[in-house]
């Protein structure tokens, strides 16, 4: 399959150090189509996609790791990963106010990599450089159950399964990949993403897990892996009489250490996964086709690195929003790309 060059719709200029993160919410207080992103130079800047403008700015003081709308219809809570600590702050609010959260927690004893909140915004997971879970209460604002187990290295992505109401997943440097059940602060089942004969690949860029995200509808869980691999799974679901994990490993897309990934719901309900490696070469896949890979692309050389990416639908046309640094390095970057 042949790789298509492209080029930027437009960049969002601001942010003065790294981009390391980027979310997108469909509709918001803030009106539609909102980016928001985090970066090295420790704010976090939420963008109006339809004008190619900032329309908000919150300064904190270390760099923004992550960030998550709330998940519910109509909730005006941002919440931003920054150092230890998780701020959240009211859209709602104007001016002075809005720089200040109006909650923070600080559960975490390491830096915070990745953030995630369940789909009916009661709970948030945090995972860290000390390869822990932590899964907090938005209503009692307490740690809901302290895992009894952790990741053997570095924690770097967590994620809610949709319909699940008790189940999120993360992964880490130690090439696993953890399924736990929060409600006991336990794992239920715990991955490898090592191959039973590792291939010389693998040996000179192991498996880490960097990325870690569920499918709208709950089936598929896919990590993003160092080997330049996508491990999906599917688990055993009892209403529709399969018994039996899924498994697939997409290797047809890149040839670098794959860091990001999205999965998007397209216009005529058809699912597609939209993965990205350090080296800016963007894939999509439909984890249901026979032959999964349906298109690779080559980001621009004014992406020097790519540190995350958020697809989403924009009319009837697919976009990506991708966080990284610039040609220089020194720079961040954010551009929106369109890719069908």
């Amino acid at each position: 399959m042949s790789i298509k060059s492209i080029t930027p719709l437009f960049d969002l200029k601001g942010h003065e150090a790294s981009v390391l993160a980027v979310e997108y919410a469909k509709t918001s207080l803030l009106g539609e189509h909102i980016l928001a992103s985090g970066s090295e130079d420790n704010t976090c800047r939420l963008w109006d996609i339809r004008s190619q403008q900032a329309v908000r700015k919150i300064s904190l003081s270390e760099p923004v790791t992550s960030i998550k709308f709330g998940k519910k219809s109509g909730s005006s809570s941002l919440y931003l990963s920054s150092g230890t600590k998780v701020h959240t702050f009211d859209l709602r609010s104007e001016g002075a106010s809005f720089a200040q959260p109006i909650q923070t927690y600080e559960f975490s004893n390491d830096e915070i990599n990745s953030i995630d909140v369940n789909e009916n915004n009661k709970y948030l997971a945090t995972a860290d450089d000390d390869g822990v879970v932590n899964v907090i209460d938005l209503g009692s604002h307490k740690i809901h159950k302290k895992s009894s187990k952790k990741h053997n290295n570095i924690c770097m992505s967590v994620s809610f399964r949709a319909k699940k109401s008790w189940e999120v997943w993360s992964g880490g440097m130690d090439s696993k990949l953890y399924e736990w059940d929060f409600s006991r602060g336990l794992p239920t089942n715990i991955y490898d993403m090592n191959s039973k004969e590792p291939t010389t690949a693998q040996m000179f860029n192991p498996p880490f897990v960097y990325k870690v995200a569920t499918s709208p509808d709950g089936e598929w869980i896919a990590a993003s892996l160092g080997d330049s691999t996508i491990q999906l799974l599917s688990p055993p679901n009892k209403k529709q009489k399969r018994f039996e994990l899924k498994e697939i490993r997409l290797s047809d897309g890149h040839n670098s250490m794959v860091n990001c990934l999205s999965f998007l719901t397209g216009t005529k309900n058809e699912l597609n996964l939209i993965s990205g490696a350090a080296n800016g070469r963007v894939a999509i896949w439909n984890p249901s086709s026979k032959t999964p890979i349906q298109q690779m692309y080559k980001l621009d050389d004014a992406i020097g690195k790519v540190n995350d990416l958020e697809a989403y639908m924009f009319g009837d046309h697919v976009q990506i929003a991708v966080a990284g640094t610039g040609e220089s390095g020194d720079l961040g970057a954010l551009k929106v790309y369109h890719l069908q």
